[in-house]
């Protein structure tokens, strides 16, 4: 009985000892790598930026009055051209994927600038002189954005208010036909005017905190009066406003805070 225990016991140990070896020659499986956060790009957040580019279109200068009692008017126009530069400073909110909306304000120094002068016929009188010339020496805008991204792509819409300074000059000089002195007056004004402006553009990003932005804007600053008198002796008055609209092409570089999010969908590597 005791041979047969032994013998059952050295048979056991036998089997252990070749099941350990066995084991110690499987391969041993690697531990898994830890999970890599893939960063996400986004549009999100505050930036920076510089433009510059080129605009113009027309200013208007309508006029009228009456002498003696006959009325006169006219709205004559001419071409305004000029460079521009200047900065902004925004923000924008990646939402829903690829929806961006956001706000920009910007400044910009300019010389779109025109003159003119027109002579109109009274009827009964004689001649209506007006000369006018006007310059945006600059001018801001305050807008809302709202743009669709492909990645680092963004094409969006833009709109809000707009002011600028413009600087003119206006005269009215009314001269009898039979001859004699001409009479009226004139006026050089800067203000400040107010109006609207609305654009499109596209902006990429050329890395994650700089990009590249190209944008067409139509700026409308609205009437402002250059000169208004009355002559009670010879019953007579004279008015000039100014009319500035124009249209702006432009490119810029913007440089961005906290781009290229670094959270994001786990990506995992086995």
């Amino acid at each position: 009985m005791l041979t047969r225990a032994l013998a059952l016991g050295s048979v056991t140990s036998l089997a252990l000892l070749a099941g350990g070896a066995l084991a110690a020659d499987l391969p041993v499986r690697a531990p898994a790598p830890a999970p890599v956060y893939a960063p996400v790009f986004t549009w999100t957040g505050f930036y920076v930026g510089v433009n510059g580019g080129y605009g113009g279109d027309k200013f208007q200068y309508p006029y009228g009055g009456d002498i003696f009692g006959i009325a006169y008017s006219g709205k004559p126009s001419i071409t305004s051209s000029g460079a521009l530069f200047g900065a902004q400073i925004g923000y924008n909110w990646q939402f829903a994927n690829r929806w961006v909306i956001g706000v920009e304000a910007d400044y910009q120094w300019s010389n779109i600038e025109g003159q003119v002068n027109i002579n109109g016929a009274v009827v009964g009188f004689g001649n209506a002189n007006v000369t006018a010339g006007s310059e945006v020496t600059s001018f801001g805008t305050i807008r809302a954005r709202l743009g669709y991204g492909w990645d680092r792509a963004l094409l969006y819409v833009t709109g809000g208010w707009a002011y600028g300074r413009v600087d003119s000059a206006g005269a009215v000089a009314l001269c009898p036909a039979g001859g004699g002195a001409c009479f009226g007056g004139g006026l050089s004004r800067g203000t400040t005017h107010n109006g609207w402006v609305a654009g499109l553009g596209l902006e990429y990003a050329l890395t994650n905190n700089l990009s590249f932005k190209t944008e067409y804007l139509y700026v409308d600053l609205g009437d402002k009066n250059l000169y208004s008198a009355v002559y009670p002796g010879i019953r007579s008055s004279a008015n000039l406003d100014v009319e500035t609209r124009f249209h702006v092409v432009r490119a810029g570089l913007n440089y961005r805070f906290n781009w290229g999010a670094v959270s994001g969908p786990v990506v995992a590597a086995y």
